[in-house]
C-alpha cells in the first residue's frame, strides 16, 4: 500500500486597488426660451406687471446632480450695473433653496411659480422660472441671460436677447373732487378754491415718457334747477349759458390749454414727461381756472366731470 503526501499550499489569490480620475465636464445651458404663463405660448415680449414663464433647458454629462446653481438674470440691453428696479433683475436656483429672488429686493419684481426636473439623475433637464416684471421696468428691449454652474466650479451660458419691455402706465387721482367756489356772471380767471392747494393732484406710474391728457363733459347740470351750462372748448366771447375751461401745469392762467368735450388733449406744461418713475408713482398738480358768460346761466350749483387720462408720449 503506497501513501501520497500533497504539497504545502500557499495563498492562491491576491488583489490590487485600481483607481482613474474621472474628468469634469462643464455644464451646457442649451436653450433659453420666454414664454407666456402657460409655457405652452412664445412670448414676444413683456407688458409689466404680467407674468412670465422662462425655460431653460441644461445638460451636464455628470448629471444634472453636478449642477451647483443656476443664475438668470432679466436686464435692460447694454446694462451693466446691479440689480435695479428700473433696468435688472436677478433669480437663483439651488438644489437646496430652489427658486429665489436675489435682487432688487422690496420692489414689484416678484418671484412666481416654478419647476426644477424631476429626474437630477439624468444628463439633462428643463427648470422654469416664472416671474413678474416691475410697473417701472424701463421701456426698452430687454435680454435674459443664464449661467449653470457646476461642483467644479465650470459654467455654461445662454441667453435671449431683444425682447422689447413694453410702456407700461397707470394713473390715479389724489383729489376726487374739486370747486371753484362761489363765482359771478361775466367773470374769468376763477381759480380752484377746494382743495385749497388750488389744484387737482394725480399720481401717474410708468415706465417710459408720458403725458397727460384732460378733457371735461359736454354740459355741467344745476344740481338744484337742472340748468345747463354749457362748455365753450374754443376761444372767442362767451355766448350766453356758457363756461369754459382752462388747464395747464403752472399756476398760470394765460399759459394754459382750453379743456375739450370731445376728445382729450394733452395737458399745457405735461405733454412730455420722463419715465421712468419710482414705484409709487409721481405727483403733478393740474391748476384749472373757470370762466363764466354774462348771461344765461340760474344760480345753482353746477357740476360736470373732468377727465384726465395718461397717454404714451411718443
Amino acid at each position: 500500500i503506497g501513501t501520497a503526501v500533497l504539497p504545502a499550499m500557499a495563498d492562491t489569490e491576491g488583489s490590487s486597488t485600481g483607481s482613474f480620475n474621472l474628468g469634469n465636464a462643464a455644464p451646457q445651458v442649451t436653450a433659453v426660451a420666454l414664454y407666456e404663463s402657460d409655457e405652452s405660448d412664445p412670448a414676444n415680449e413683456m407688458t409689466p406687471p404680467t407674468e412670465y414663464a422662462v425655460k431653460i433647458d441644461v445638460s451636464d454629462s455628470n448629471t444634472l446632480n453636478d449642477i451647483d446653481e443656476i443664475t438668470v438674470v432679466i436686464k435692460k440691453d447694454g446694462y451693466s450695473g446691479n440689480d435695479d428696479v428700473h433696468n435688472q433683475s436677478t433669480y437663483k436656483w439651488t438644489p437646496s433653496g430652489n427658486w429665489e429672488l436675489v435682487g432688487p429686493t422690496d420692489t414689484l419684481w416678484s418671484l412666481e411659480t416654478n419647476k426644477t426636473p424631476g429626474d437630477l439623475t439624468a444628463t439633462s433637464g428643463t427648470w422654469w422660472l416664472h416671474f413678474k416684471p416691475s410697473k417701472v421696468a424701463t421701456e426698452a428691449n430687454w435680454d435674459i441671460e443664464v449661467t449653470a454652474k457646476d461642483n467644479s466650479s465650470a459654467t455654461g451660458t445662454n441667453s435671449t436677447q431683444d425682447i422689447p419691455m413694453r410702456l407700461y402706465v397707470e394713473i390715479s387721482a389724489v383729489d376726487a373732487s374739486y370747486s371753484f367756489g362761489n363765482v359771478n356772471l361775466g367773470t374769468t380767471e376763477n381759480n380752484i378754491t377746494e382743495p385749497s392747494d388750488g389744484n387737482i393732484g394725480v399720481t401717474a406710474i410708468a415706465n417710459g415718457a408720458y403725458k397727460l391728457e384732460s378733457k371735461t363733459s359736454t354740459t355741467w347740470t344745476g344740481q338744484n334747477t337742472n340748468d345747463v351750462a354749457t362748455v365753450n372748448s374754443s376761444s372767442g366771447t362767451l355766448d350766453d349759458g356758457e363756461i369754459r375751461l382752462i388747464d395747464n401745469a403752472a399756476n398760470s392762467y394765460s399759459g394754459g390749454s382750453k379743456v375739450q368735450t370731445d376728445e382729450y388733449k394733452p395737458i399745457a406744461g405735461y405733454s412730455t414727461l420722463s419715465g421712468p418713475t419710482t414705484e409709487s408713482g409721481a405727483s403733478h398738480a393740474i391748476y384749472q381756472w373757470l370762466d363764466v358768460a354774462s348771461e344765461g346761466l340760474l344760480p345753482d350749483t353746477y357740476q360736470g366731470t373732468y377727465y384726465v387720462q395718461i397717454a404714451d408720449a411718443a
